[in-house]
């Protein structure tokens, strides 16, 4: 009876360690990093024409740019739809690095997906606790 005991906590204390770890890791992965400060795309084009911006990061999806200037300031300039193109253009006009990263909606699975399998990982885990704490038996009246 007591190794049973024993095993049996030792799988609820994995169990709970697991989902611990999975809410750690996703709590992790949306808090990495702080957004950089917003540029109104303005501000982006008269850095570039002034040739202060020293690389430029765009999303696929070509909704945004975060940009680095000279003096290792980050910044955020939102775009306009379609204007993505243009601006990519400009960036090797004035021969400054420009790199392209997945959109931040790609990671769907994380904002979705895995909140949803945890909840139904706690149901499953409670519905086969309350199943072997019966063991078959009807509930008495």
């Amino acid at each position: 009876m007591a190794l049973r005991l024993s095993r049996r906590s030792t799988i609820y204390f994995i169990l709970l360690a697991g989902l611990l770890a999975m809410i750690w890791a996703s709590y992790q992965s949306f808090n990495h990093t702080t957004a950089p400060a917003g540029k109104p795309l303005g501000d982006l084009l008269t850095a570039l024409d002034a040739g202060q911006v020293a690389s430029g990061v765009f999303t696929s999806d070509g909704e945004r740019v975060d940009w680095v200037d000279q003096h290792g300031g980050r910044y955020r300039t939102l775009l306009p739809a379609g204007y993505s193109t243009t601006l990519v253009d400009k960036f090797h006009e004035s021969q400054v690095a420009i790199d392209v990263t997945q959109s931040p909606a790609s990671s769907v699975w994380l904002a979705v997906v895995l909140p949803n399998v945890i909840l139904f990982l706690v149901i499953g885990g409670f519905l086969v606790y309350v199943v072997r704490r019966m063991g078959g038996r009807a509930p008495r009246v």
